[in-house]
């Protein structure tokens, strides 16, 4: 059963955390409390998101790696907190299981790149929809038209899509890329070089046959 949803395999929201936990003070004041008075670092234990709450207003959540959802949850000292660390602990207990199937491996590494470089754009002034067309500009060219979900792509493909994406987010900080245009043509730019690079190999991406979905192998894993 899942107490709090686990992002991407291994990150959480603090909002959904401090809702579980039925936290009594407002969530700007707990998380910022939490981070000083425990001394969190942001891109280390945690990344801040921009986020559309009730009523279209706009805040922020913080997405936190499993170690530092663990702290929150001990430092809360009641039987929510213990109850949500436990489930956390299983879940990198099951991670880890995971971790030594190599496609599995490859998903995540790319997923971490991938939410990496949106935080970079959000620090840039750009949002979630922005990063969703900057993405999806690169998985086009890399799929020659096609849009398949990287979950379902193979282990070469995963690990190709994650080299273009780094390459995307060094050259976004590299050359101080701001606008959504210029970002963009430097992800489809990337993404055609990897292709090419596979396409010289006899690798056509497009070609390859679509795995069970990576979601599927992490429903099997957590039921069995």
């Amino acid at each position: 059963m899942e107490l709090i949803k686990i992002y991407k395999g291994n990150v959480i929201s603090a909002r959904e955390l401090h809702e579980f936990l039925g936290v009594k003070s407002h969530y700007k004041d707990w998380i910022n409390n939490r981070i000083k008075r425990y001394q969190f670092v942001e891109k280390r234990d945690f990344f801040k998101v921009a986020k559309i709450l009730a009523g279209s207003q706009k805040g922020f959540d913080h997405m936190l790696t499993m170690t530092m959802a663990k702290e929150l949850c001990m430092v809360e000292n009641n039987d929510l907190g213990r109850k949500a660390r436990q489930y956390f602990i299983a879940a990198e207990e099951k991670l880890i299981q995971l971790s030594q199937d190599k496609r599995f491996s490859a998903f995540l590494k790319l997923e971490t790149t991938k939410q990496k470089f949106q935080n970079e754009l959000l620090e840039r002034g750009l949002n979630e929809q922005d990063y969703i067309e900057i993405d999806t500009s690169g998985k086009k060219v890399f799929m020659n038209g096609e849009l398949i979900p990287d979950e379902l792509l193979q282990t070469v493909l995963l690990t190709a899509r994650d080299l273009a994406t780094q390459m995307t987010h060094y050259h976004t900080i590299e050359k101080d890329l701001k606008e959504t245009v210029a970002i963009k043509d430097s992800n489809r730019d990337n993404h055609t070089g990897v292709r090419n690079t596979l396409l010289d190999k006899g690798i056509v991406p497009e070609n390859l046959p679509k795995q069970e979905s990576i979601k599927k192998l992490i429903d099997n894993e957590e039921n069995s």
